[in-house]
């Protein structure tokens, strides 16, 4: 049997050196009472229009975030102005065992009540660079991360940040919400009597990470009625063209609101991505201009039917063993739909897994996708597609 394919375009995508500027234990707080960082969490939406998370733990055992600590009092607070004075891109390393992470110097929770800490966090750590210089402007450090907030500025810290070329050179780059207003005042109706500084619930700092770049993954799928005809896939080109590879990351928190906001700003620097099947890149979020082409050549092999023939030497008929079909096709990404709207998808989003499905069909290739949880992703509804 011979199958004739075809693309249809459907596709729903559900210092400078460091100064010492922190406060010590001795004008600040009891050393009975060291400030601890609880175990991290990153966080992702369910679907694409979903406001539930699901937490799921984040730093890897062995590996470091960077924390900035501001100590401010409750009358002159203000995030876009003030200093991290208490810590200032302290590493922190997620233990074994014992206390979730470790940092030295230890700091202490301040003993007066209109002193407050407010944290964020980012990971992976990454040390300043002396004099705080920006070159090259594009990071070439194994994480393609740089911090730019040096230890006497004010504000939040912002980031320079490079997707590297190749899927395992990636990083993970996660930033958290800004944790506010610490240690809570803990004089209540219900316990009026209980010290300020009786910080037992207090004690540790839980960030909440969010993923700052966007994960991207195509799988090869087959349906049940050609699975059983095909001999072997062979997939040349799967690529994604002209796509942002570096940006600059701004926080913003509005405490009215309690909302941590994040902006990626980008610099003309276009790159084209080469794909795997089933091994997601993670790219920087971006709006995917006109420019942005999928990029797809590929050879099936199917068994034949029996009725398609060629000539030996003798110039006797012998049926065909199998049928070779090979196509390449280039799709402008961002006309693809939204599952059930006419709605194209024309974003990537961070903190957002897109799954893009190539399915094989007797007649036809579909392209589908959907919005998924950030972490494991199976479906034992469709066939997998191996290059064989």
């Amino acid at each position: 049997m011979k199958y004739i394919v075809t693309i249809i375009g459907l596709i729903c995508l559900m210092a400078c050196t460091k100064e010492e500027t922190t406060r010590t234990a001795e004008t600040l707080g009891s050393q009975e009472r060291p400030i601890a960082f609880n175990d991290a969490y990153t966080v992702q939406p369910t679907t694409r229009s979903s406001a539930t998370f699901t937490a799921t733990k984040g730093i890897p055992v062995g590996q470091s975030m960077g924390v900035y600590a501001y100590l401010h009092n409750t009358d002159t607070r203000d995030y876009s102005t003030d200093t991290p004075n208490f810590m200032w891109n302290q590493q922190a390393t997620r233990t074994i065992g014992g206390e979730p992470f470790s940092y030295s110097p230890l700091k202490y929770w301040p003993n007066t009540e209109s002193n407050k800490l407010s944290f964020i966090a980012y990971f992976p750590y990454t040390e300043e660079t002396p004099g705080h210089t920006e070159s090259p402007e594009y990071p070439t450090n194994p994480t393609g991360l740089r911090t730019l907030l040096a230890n006497n500025a004010t504000g939040l810290p912002t980031f320079n940040f490079t997707v590297k070329d190749n899927a395992v050179d990636q990083v993970d780059f996660l930033v958290s919400d800004v944790v506010p207003n610490l240690p809570e005042t803990r004089d209540t109706e219900d316990d009026p009597h209980l010290p300020f500084n009786d910080l037992t619930i207090y004690d540790r700092v839980r960030f909440i990470f969010k993923h700052m770049t966007a994960k991207v993954e195509f799988r090869i799928v087959a349906s049940e009625e050609i699975r059983k005809d095909i001999v072997s896939f062979k997939l040349t080109d799967l690529s994604v063209s002209n796509i942002c590879k570096s940006g600059k990351l701004t926080p913003t928190y509005n405490p009215e609101t309690s909302v941590t906001s994040f902006t990626w700003s980008y610099w003309a620097t276009l790159h084209n991505y080469d794909f795997k099947t089933y091994v997601p890149q993670l790219l920087l979020p971006q709006t995917l201009s006109n420019d942005v082409k999928l990029n797809l050549e590929y050879e099936i092999t199917f068994k034949s039917d029996g009725t398609t023939y060629q000539y030996d030497t003798h110039g006797k008929p012998v049926a065909d063993q199998d049928y070779k079909y090979s196509n390449s096709a280039t799709l402008q990404l961002n006309t693809m739909k939204l599952t059930g709207t006419d709605t194209p998808l024309n974003e990537w989003l961070p903190n957002h897994h897109y799954v893009y499905i190539i399915r094989l069909r007797a007649n036809r290739i579909e392209f589908t996708g959907e919005v998924v949880d950030w972490g494991d992703y199976d479906d034992t509804n469709i066939i997998d597609i191996e290059e064989r």
